[in-house]
């Protein structure tokens, strides 16, 4: 059995938030010193720390890592009204909800793959070309016990046996993430407690380690190298990736383009998360 930790950026990944984020910054701004914020550090890719840091920096605050616990502490304690204008503003990425609900029926202690899931009726089922698990597909034996079959990949696995756990690799804090996913319906199939999150750390490498080590501590399995898979919108979930050794699979529905997303050196791009079958090959590497 190979087990992927699959770790999701919210931000333009799957979440468009209607500029939530930058409203809160402005708040809590105006709360701790009086005075509208001239503006926001640049947020794509980057971690709540890191952009606090920046955006004190910018605004002439003095010694700005004095005041950046306070800030991350009261932009959480916004969570009510984070949710209303999340609720009021964000939507859903086209794709996000399906590629979610695709990746958790691989999820660990779920049937295998296509053994009369829901939403696929007999028609499906039997479609023409279709590799049903526990039929004479190619692959299988008389006994119906998978062995080697052209088109999988060199360690002979396919997605009959595969295990997935979905968490976020996120520069929010994670009360913010939570509402952010929670305000689109996107919250049921992410284990949020494996996740890693902005208020972590500055630099967004690091939070790779802190999920693979979360995912380990609760699964009781390892998560090193490629068996951790990046989705992200930006050149530094991908820089994210390559640091840590992880597959970077980039989708181009933020401010970078696809070609850029390439050269950044993602193993796959996508345009967005809208076919869904090119995703589930894009983040587990088997059809």
């Amino acid at each position: 059995m190979r087990w992927l930790l699959v770790l999701w950026d919210i931000d333009f990944t799957l979440v468009n938030a209607g500029g939530v984020g930058t409203r809160l910054y402005r708040m809590v701004f105006h709360d701790m010193f009086g005075t509208e914020l001239p503006s926001a550090a640049d947020m794509a890719g980057r971690t709540d720390r890191a952009i606090v840091l920046d955006t004190l920096a910018r605004a002439g605050i003095p010694e700005p890592r004095k005041h950046l616990d306070q800030f991350l502490a009261k932009l959480a304690a916004l969570a009510p009204t984070g949710r209303e204008l999340a609720v009021q503003h964000s939507r859903a990425l086209p794709g996000a909800a399906a590629a979610l609900d695709a990746l958790a029926a691989f999820a660990p202690g779920r049937d295998a793959p296509g053994r009369d899931a829901p939403g696929r009726d007999s028609a499906d089922r039997d479609a023409p070309g279709r590799d049903a698990p526990g039929r004479d597909a190619p692959g299988r034996d008389g006994a119906g016990r998978r062995g080697p079959a052209p088109g999988r990949d060199g360690a002979g696995f396919t997605t009959a046996n595969v295990r997935v756990v979905q968490s976020v690799l996120t520069g929010n804090v994670r009360r913010m993430a939570e509402i952010k996913l929670s305000a689109v319906g996107l919250d049921a199939d992410l284990d949020l407690e494996t996740g890693a999150y902005g208020d972590s750390h500055e630099i967004r490498s690091e939070l790779v380690h802190l999920a693979r080590g979360k995912a380990a501590r609760k699964y009781g399995r390892g998560f090193a190298g490629t068996a951790t898979v990046l989705v992200g919108d930006t050149p530094l979930d991908v820089a994210a990736a390559r640091a840590t050794g992880a597959r970077a699979v980039a989708v181009a529905t933020g401010g970078t383009s696809a070609d850029k997303l390439a050269e950044s050196g993602a193993d796959v791009v996508l345009p967005d998360l809208t076919d869904t079958a090119a995703v589930l090959f894009a983040i587990l590497g088997v059809p």
